[in-house]
């Protein structure tokens, strides 16, 4: 269970926005999958005037499923509205506070977070505030073509076969607004995204390997071809988003 900072709790607390022992870590929520729902950004596109508190996320315990914080350790855990079913996993934020201006990656819900309250890591809270302030007001928005560097990369969820078929998309920069599955010689399958971030074959697609098309909310779209079923197992390709 993650456990705020004990001056964030003390602040917290003070000002009756929760209690100064709450958990930050939700549960999965029986990892049943939730329906997509298209197009949903973070944020929208305005600016949004809010507040900022930090904590700090163990590896493969954020919401999104993610196997390790991203590199430099800046990530966000959004409320649940704007976590949105797992909806804004993947995408970035530029936040902006009092000391200047850190884009962080969505990977994590806060369940005590009203909407506007984001939870940074602690690494991103120090680029824009004081972290003996414990809360901060800042204003966020989602960052367009974030630029990642990297491939996509796959992970097929434990537990997976030719009967039922997980899949983490890993490093696509916005969010994403569909998945889907072909095996050889087979037509494109949609999947339905869980509330933990996986992609969910409900019947399976068969033993692959398969291609994956991956499209964002803004549009871009990208084929990776040749996913191995392989639970447990981070596969990069060198399909790149935009």
């Amino acid at each position: 269970m993650r456990r705020l900072p004990p001056v964030l709790a003390a602040t917290l607390a003070t000002s009756l926005l929760l209690p100064a022992q709450a958990s930050a870590q939700p549960a999965r929520s029986g990892e049943s999958a939730a329906a997509t729902r298209g197009a949903v950004k973070p944020a929208g596109e305005k600016a949004v005037r809010g507040k900022a508190t930090f904590y700090e996320l163990r590896p493969g315990a954020g919401n999104c499923s993610y196997p390790s914080p991203p590199a430099g350790d800046l990530y966000v855990a959004l409320s649940p509205g704007e976590y949105a079913a797992a909806a804004a996993c993947g995408g970035y934020l530029n936040v902006t506070g009092p000391k200047g201006t850190v884009r962080v990656k969505v990977v994590d819900q806060c369940p005590e977070c009203p909407a506007g309250h984001i939870d940074l890591s602690r690494r991103a809270f120090v680029r824009i505030a004081d972290p003996g302030k414990g809360v901060v007001g800042v204003t966020y928005r989602p960052a367009r073509d974030p630029r990642i560097g990297k491939p996509l990369s796959f992970r097929v969820k434990e537990g997976s076969s030719q009967w039922w078929l997980a899949l983490l998309v890993v490093d696509h920069g916005n969010p994403l607004s569909s998945v889907e599955v072909k095996a050889a010689g087979g037509v494109w399958r949609k999947l339905v995204r869980a509330d933990y971030n996986y992609w969910i074959a409900g019947s399976g697609l068969g033993r692959g390997p398969f291609a994956v098309r991956v499209t964002d909310t803004r549009g871009h779209r990208v084929t990776a071809e040749r996913v191995r079923l392989a639970p447990g197992v981070v596969q990069r390709t060198t399909a790149k988003m935009y």
